[in-house]
């Protein structure tokens, strides 16, 4: 019997499923899916060339404009171009796969893609992190912020064909009307917000504690927001609020170091 796959979201959940393999002596392949779907457009993001999510990637990352090297960009895509085509790879399969999620707005959405790509002869099964752990951020859960040692003891549950089926069939709509910010709801369900739907709070802050370091903003705000929030969004927000005469960026210099301060215009 093949040893199943384990399956999570992001680099982070990926290194900590290795850990738990080298603590439980057995090699599951690790299946990284290299996106977040918690922004921007999903219409092909489970497709193995995702035009249009690649162009969102480029966006967010183009918002920090003030980096001297900008191969990091080149290198990101490049990393997930190859993810894409493993993950797409490995769903067409019909070896077992565990699925790893928390209850995260980025790991539903996850699943959902799963239970919609993955082959129907490929057994799907599901570790749900969620309450069974102590680690997490404002009552989100994430495989990624747990020590391995942590999952030792959850064990995966079967996907039964109407889960799957309704997942699947949840991923059909956000891939037609995903297009904002997404984040997990009162009801454990993903709910969708305008992009812009985070503005309101850097504006806030920006009037409350004054001109800042921009790294120290999106800090402060990231670490308020009752969900994760990952910075690469914040910074575009901030740019885009840049754009449109909101806020002004101050380039200068700190400890030798460039650095970007941001204040509220006028």
């Amino acid at each position: 019997m093949p040893i199943p796959r384990f399956l999570s979201c992001g680099g982070s959940a990926a290194g900590c499923l290795r850990q738990l393999n080298r603590l439980l002596g057995v090699d599951h392949p690790i299946i990284e899916v290299p996106d977040d779907f918690r922004s921007g457009p999903l219409a092909d993001a489970d497709q193995l060339l995702p035009r249009q999510r690649i162009d969102w990637w480029r966006r967010l990352m183009a918002a920090q404009w003030w980096r001297d090297d900008t191969s990091y960009e080149t290198e990101m895509l490049r990393l997930y171009v190859e993810n894409q085509r493993h993950l797409l790879a490995a769903l067409a399969e019909p070896e077992p796969i565990v699925v790893w999620v928390g209850n995260n707005a980025h790991d539903k959405l996850m699943l959902a893609m799963v239970a919609r790509v993955a082959s129907p002869a490929t057994p799907l099964s599901v570790v749900d992190i969620t309450g069974q752990v102590a680690f997490q951020y404002m009552g989100q859960f994430a495989v990624g912020m747990c020590p391995p040692d942590a999952l030792l003891p959850l064990s995966p549950a079967a996907f039964s064909g109407t889960g799957r089926a309704r997942l699947a069939s949840q991923w059909d709509n956000w891939k037609t009307h995903g297009e904002g910010w997404r984040e997990t709801a009162v009801d454990g369900g993903v709910v969708e917000y305008p992009s812009d739907h985070l503005d309101t709070r850097l504006l806030a802050r920006l009037a409350e504690s004054g001109p800042q370091p921009v790294l120290r903003l999106v800090g402060d705000v990231m670490g308020r927001y009752p969900g994760m929030v990952p910075d690469t969004f914040l910074f575009w927000r901030l740019d885009t609020l840049r754009s449109n005469g909101q806020v002004v960026f101050i380039p200068g210099t700190r400890d030798g170091r460039k650095s970007i301060n941001v204040e509220l215009a006028g």
